[in-house]
């Protein structure tokens, strides 16, 4: 090949990788989307022994040989549903979305360990996202709802499906707020305590009837439809310090509520001072058989038992809407009778007896008319046979 050709081939390799460079200069390559990834390490929640959740409400859950408890609440019993429920969470999560730009603003992490104290997997926690108003909510200016969380994930802010909120840092969200449960329906007898004064009331054929009425008294019905609902529904907002005394909780002047119902158990809920808005309150339950059957008081005795083991040494933080209906006095349930109006009285005077109805003498029945006597008819006596008659003698002839 002479010197000539070699440089016409160098020349067209030049251009020839020109054009390629320039058609390449204008793409960027892209490294695989991370979308659809499992976010955090495969771990088996049996190994779970802890969960620590930072950020500025700190929560931290532990397990030991007695269960679960939430040791940033004085180690009130956690439930255990609820603690599986969101780790299975966790370990289903995957990224959704990409969110390119965005960095999480102060993150709470939450570290899964064992039981040796290693961490299993930890997780930086952002904001929830919401969702964008459609239909009549953006019409009028409605917001959307959490249909998800920003987390942190191979350096990268992503979004995913699940909202997270249990791990938003209120240790309630990791137990059963509700403490009691009393069927209304159940109930017979109502006392309230506070002081040297005592109110009891039973129910009697559906009627509720206040013990001690004066004779110008009577029970204001108006304000009985709490009086069998108060333990109903009756869920917690906060735990005491079990360190604190009945004095620091305001107990020494509180109020005393208790229901018995028909099968012999008795809740009793006594009543303290403030905690904020709400009120202090303590649990407590016993039976007292009513009937024979053996396996229903079994029933009764073992559910008093369980209550008070779960209840009865933890002091309760209720709404004080809850505490006001555990803790009534007798003049918030006793009334004047009503005595009839002066002027209904005089109309009632004004109006004319009403006359007595006339009352007629009966007159003594006249003796009937003796009936004329009936002859009976004497049968016809048969007529005499007539004679029969002879044929005229005939004449003789001369």
């Amino acid at each position: 090949m002479t010197t000539k050709n070699l440089a016409i081939l160098g020349a067209a390799a030049v251009v020839l990788g020109g054009v390629a460079w320039f058609c390449n200069s204008g793409r960027t390559v892209r490294a695989p989307s991370i979308v659809g990834e499992r976010i955090l390490p495969s771990f088996d929640i049996s190994d779970v022994a802890r969960i620590e959740i930072g950020g500025a409400k700190k929560v931290q859950l532990v397990a030991d040989d007695k269960g679960w408890k939430i040791q940033s609440l004085y180690g009130y019993p956690a439930d255990v549903t609820k603690i599986r429920e969101n780790l299975l969470k966790l370990t289903e999560l995957k990224v959704g979305q990409v969110a390119n730009g965005k960095k999480l603003a102060s993150p709470a992490t939450v570290d899964i360990q064992n039981a040796a104290g290693k961490s299993l997997a930890a997780l930086p926690l952002g904001e929830t996202h919401n969702s964008k108003p459609k239909g009549q909510a953006a019409m009028y200016g409605g917001g959307g709802y959490p249909d998800g969380r920003y987390v942190e994930y191979k350096g990268k802010t992503v979004l995913v499906k699940e909202t997270l909120d249990a791990f938003d840092g209120d240790p309630k969200k990791w137990t059963d707020t509700r403490i009691a449960s009393v069927t209304a329906s159940d109930v017979t007898a109502v006392t309230y305590s506070q002081g040297k004064e005592v109110v009891k009331l039973a129910r009697k054929d559906s009627k509720w009837e206040l013990e001690g009425l004066g004779p110008k008294e009577e029970l204001d019905t108006s304000k009985t439809y709490s009086l069998d609902s108060a333990l109903s529904y009756l869920d917690f907002t906060d735990v005491a310090d079990p360190k604190k005394t009945e004095a620091d909780l305001g107990f020494a002047t509180g109020a005393v509520y208790t229901v018995v119902l028909k099968n012999g158990e008795s809740y009793t809920a006594k009543v303290g001072g403030k905690n904020g808005s709400d009120r202090w309150v303590r649990l407590s339950a016993s039976f007292k058989a009513v009937g024979t059957n053996a396996t229903e008081n079994a029933a009764s005795e073992k559910k008093v038992k369980e209550f008070n083991d779960k209840v009865s040494r933890w002091t309760y933080a209720v709404s004080s809407y809850s505490a006001d209906n555990m803790s009534k006095k007798r003049a918030d349930l006793v009334k004047a009778k009503e005595e009839p109006k002066k002027d209904d009285a005089k109309k009632a005077e004004a109006k004319p007896a009403a006359p007595k109805p006339e009352v007629k003498k009966v007159e003594a029945p006249k003796p009937a008319a003796p009936k004329p006597e009936v002859k009976k008819a004497e049968a016809p006596k048969p007529a005499a046979p007539k004679a029969e008659a002879k044929p005229a003698a005939k004449a003789d002839k001369k």
